[in-house]
């Protein structure tokens, strides 16, 4: 794998290339950001963060390090397909952060460190990440212990969530992790419970909501404003109404009822 096949195969925007192909670092100074980056990821963020241009710097450095992941794929025998499919999470934030800052890097770096560390795939139109709970979690008759290995569920933005695409994600998942983990676990405001007061039954958002056991919500995240308005707003009234979503979702903040965040479970086949 080399970088130019990387950035061809994640589709990233011509402009966000050139900054990574034009990035003023020495090879010696990036050897020693990986170094860092293996040892202490958090001394790394926060000695990239003060840089003044931190977002297009790690771009570059994400690009350079998920080139240098595609041997530990091939190791594991992870098909090519994956590889590809999960960094492309690079191309979705890199082209968010042209839309929230007006320029063309990542702001989302904490997020990545999972993708360049395999802590992460994506498999079809979901991802999945496996962790340790870090609470028990009562729900449906069942327990799941804290410290329990489950598969994280996430929701890549740009497609839509195809009930079909979605079984088919699931299935992967049950083969690729071979049975690791008692559980999927999710946390989104997709799996708040107010939005069937909002959307028909029949949409795609419901339907993957339904696929699971909803055990604990929050009220006050406002992460589902964000991802509908494509920012946040001090007002409902301020929101745009460009799509049916939008109108409704508006018309509901506006009657003073939130679109909060649920977290929700389906105890898998592993």
């Amino acid at each position: 794998m080399n970088l130019d096949t990387l950035l061809e195969r994640i589709g990233l925007h011509d402009e966000a290339i050139k900054i990574v192909r034009n990035y003023p670092m020495s090879e010696c100074e990036y050897k020693e950001l990986r170094k860092l980056f293996r040892t202490n990821t958090g001394l790394l963020i926060h000695k990239i963060s003060a840089r003044h241009d931190f977002r297009q710097c790690f771009l570059y450095l994400y690009c350079r390090l998920a080139v240098e992941a595609y041997e530990q794929y091939r190791l594991k025998n992870i098909e090519d397909e994956v590889y590809f499919d999960t960094f492309r999470d690079i191309t979705i934030w890199c082209e968010n952060c042209f839309r929230y800052f007006g320029e063309y890097g990542i702001n989302e770096y904490r997020w990545l460190v999972n993708h360049a560390k395999l802590g992460i795939f994506r498999l079809g139109r979901l991802q999945f990440q496996p962790v340790c709970l870090d609470e028990k979690i009562y729900c449906q008759d069942h327990c799941i212990e804290s410290g329990e290995l489950v598969l994280n569920v996430h929701i890549p933005q740009g497609q839509p969530l195809d009930e079909k695409q979605c079984d088919c994600s699931f299935e992967k998942a049950e083969a690729f992790f071979r049975g690791a983990g008692t559980a999927f676990v999710c946390h989104s405001w997709l799996l708040y419970p107010g939005l069937k007061d909002i959307l028909p039954e029949d949409s795609n958002i419901i339907r993957f909501q339904n696929r699971f056991h909803i055990y604990k919500t929050d009220d006050n995240s406002r992460q589902g404003e964000d991802r509908i308005f494509g920012g946040l707003k001090d007002s409902p009234e301020l929101y745009p109404e460009v799509t049916t979503l939008q109108k409704r979702a508006k018309e509901y903040l506006i009657s003073g009822k939130k679109i909060g965040m649920g977290s929700g479970i389906i105890f898998s086949k592993f």
